[in-house]
C-alpha cells in the first residue's frame, strides 16, 4: 500500500495576482513570504490581524476516538482511492483532524501496518486519506483503519481488491465443438477412418479451465490446435460419408493427387481475396500444406478484421455491456468479471448476448472479394479482457483486449451447402478429411479504449449515438 500525499505547488511569474471573496492558505508546516522589495498586506475593515493557531497536537489525556471509516466497495490494484474518517466520539475541529493516523491490513487485521504519513486532507469535519493499492494477487481484500492513538479492528473499511487483467466475456473455446465436449468438426482431420471421442473429458476440462484463466498456451495446448507431434489422426467422418456428398466429390477424389487439389484450392482463392488479404490467404494455404497445425496470426488479417463493420458493431456492444455493469455496481468493477464460457447454439447465444459476435459472410460488407470470407467467414470463439481502468470523479477510461478465434478447416455441413459445387472447396475438404492435412487455429488480437461515465449504462450510451 502506498500513501498518496499532496505535492508541491511552485508559481514563477513576473506578476501574480489572486482575487477572491475569500483567500485562505492552509499549511501544516512553515509558510514563508519572500520578496526582493516590499510585502504589502492590507485590510479594509479590521486591517491585518495575526493569531496563534490552536496547537495541533495530541494531549496525553485525549480520549477522542474515530467511530467510522468509509471507502469504496472495490478497488483496482495499482489505482489510487480516497478513504475517509467520518464520525468521531466528540466534535473535533478541522485542524485537530489532521492528527488522524491511518493503517492497513491485507489479512483481516492480523497484521496491521501504519502508513508513513497521515491524513491527506481535512474538509468540513471529515479526514481523508488517499491510498494507492498495492496487493500481490494473493490478497483478496484490504482493510483501512483510521485512529488517533491505535487502530481499532472494529473501526475499519474493508474493500475487495480487483486485479487486472480481468475476463469480461468468453464465447466458446477455440478448437472445441459447440458444447465444448470434444474437437470441433472443422478441426478434425484424417483419412476417412472415424474415431470419437477424440479428446477425453479430463483433457477438455483442463484445457477449458486453463484457457479462461491463463489464455491459450501454444506448447501446453498444442493438441487442441493440431500441433502435437506425431501422426495421430482425429477423423470424425468415414470415407463413405465424404464421398456420399455427391458425384463431383467422388470425381475430385478419384482424379486428383494432393498437388492437383492444392492447385484447385489456390486457383479458387485468387478471385476471393484481393490486396493484402490475397497474400494472407496464400500464406494460410501454405501453412495448411505444411501439415503443421498450430496457431496462425497475420497483422494484415487482424487489421482487416478489426476495421470491418461487424467487428466495430461487436466492440460497441461490448463497451455498452461493460458500461452497464459499471453503472449497476455504482461505478465499481465488482461485477465486471465473467469467466463463464458460453457453450451452445448460435441462437441461444444471441438471446443472452445481444451484441452478437463478429462474422464476415460473403453477402455483407463486400467480404467475399476483400478476403475475410475465405480466410475466416464466421468467428468461432472470442475472449474479451479488461486490461486497465482509470477513474476520475464520475468519468473513466478503460482499455480492453479482444481475441477472435477461428478454424481454418471445413466440416460436412459446409459441403452440404453450395460449397460442394466449387472445385477449390472440394479440394480443401478432401485434403483435410481424406488426405490427412491438418487444419489450424486462426487468431486475431487487438486492443481498444473507451471512455464513460459511471452513471451511464448501455441505454444512455445508445441515446447519445
Amino acid at each position: 500500500m502506498g500513501d498518496n500525499s499532496t505535492g508541491n505547488l511552485v508559481i514563477v511569474a513576473k506578476n501574480y495576482t489572486e482575487n477572491g471573496e475569500k483567500v485562505r492558505w492552509n499549511s501544516v508546516g512553515e509558510t514563508a513570504l519572500q520578496s526582493g522589495k516590499r510585502i504589502n498586506i492590507r485590510g479594509k475593515q479590521d486591517g491585518v490581524s495575526f493569531h496563534k493557531s490552536d496547537p495541533v497536537q495530541l494531549n496525553a489525556g485525549t480520549t477522542i476516538k474515530v467511530l467510522k471509516v468509509e471507502g469504496p466497495k472495490s478497488v483496482v490494484n495499482g489505482n489510487t482511492y480516497e478513504f475517509k474518517a467520518t464520525s468521531f466520539s466528540e466534535q473535533v475541529p478541522d485542524n485537530q483532524l489532521r492528527l488522524v493516523s491511518w493503517a492497513f491490513s491485507f489479512d483481516g487485521g492480523k497484521t496491521i501496518t501504519p502508513f508513513k504519513t497521515g491524513t491527506t486532507r481535512v474538509e468540513k469535519g471529515i479526514a481523508y486519506k488517499s491510498i494507492t493499492v498495492d496487493g500481490n494477487t494473493i490478497d483478496k481484500e484490504v482493510s483501512v483503519y483510521a485512529f488517533f492513538r491505535k487502530p481499532d479492528t472494529k473501526v475499519v473499511a474493508t474493500t475487495k481488491i480487483i486485479y487486472l487483467p480481468l475476463v469480461v466475456d468468453v464465447y466458446r473455446t477455440p478448437g472445441l465443438n459447440e458444447d465444448g465436449t470434444d474437437i470441433a468438426n472443422d478441426m478434425a482431420f484424417g483419412k476417412g477412418v472415424a474415431k470419437r471421442p477424440v479428446y477425453t473429458k479430463g483433457e477438455v476440462d483442463a484445457y477449458k479451465n486453463s484457457y479462461v484463466n491463463d489464455g491459450f498456451d501454444a506448447q501446453k495446448d498444442a493438441k487442441f490446435a493440431n500441433a502435437a507431434s506425431g501422426t495421430t489422426y482425429s477423423a470424425i467422418y468415414n470415407q463413405q460419408q465424404i464421398l456420399d456428398t455427391g458425384y463431383l466429390m467422388q470425381l475430385s477424389n478419384a482424379s486428383s493427387n494432393d498437388d492437383d487439389l492444392f492447385l484447385d484450392f489456390r486457383i479458387m482463392v485468387e478471385t476471393m481475396a484481393r490486396g493484402d488479404l490475397n497474400d494472407n490467404i496464400k500464406a494460410m494455404i501454405n501453412k495448411f500444406q505444411k501439415n503443421e497445425g498450430g496457431v496462425y496470426e497475420n497483422a494484415k488479417l487482424t487489421a482487416a478484421a478489426q476495421a470491418n463493420p461487424s467487428t466495430q458493431r461487436f466492440c460497441t456492444g461490448i463497451e455498452d455491456e461493460m458500461a452497464e455493469r459499471i453503472k449497476k455496481a455504482g461505478g465499481e468493477l465488482i461485477t465486471m468479471e465473467d469467466k463463464k464460457v458460453y457453450a451452445g447454439t448460435e441462437s441461444g447465444y444471441k438471446t443472452s448476448h445481444p451484441y452478437g459476435h463478429p462474422s464476415y459472410p460473403y453477402s455483407r460488407d463486400y467480404n467475399l472479394v476483400k478476403g475475410l470470407t475465405i480466410a475466416v467467414n464466421d468467428v468461432w470463439s472470442y475472449k474479451v479482457t479488461l486490461l486497465s481502468f482509470k477513474q476520475t470523479g464520475d468519468t473513466y477510461k478503460a482499455r480492453y483486449e479482444v481475441q477472435l478465434w477461428d478454424h481454418f478447416g471445413l466440416d460436412l455441413p459446409d459441403m452440404e451447402k453450395f460449397y460442394s459445387w466449387g472445385a477449390g472447396f472440394r479440394a480443401w475438404f478432401l485434403l483435410q478429411h481424406l488426405r490427412g492435412y491438418k487444419p489450424f487455429l486462426t487468431k486475431m488480437q487487438f486492443t481498444k479504449e473507451f471512455s464513460g461515465n459511471i452513471n451511464e449504462g448501455a441505454q444512455e450510451r445508445k441515446n447519445k449515438r
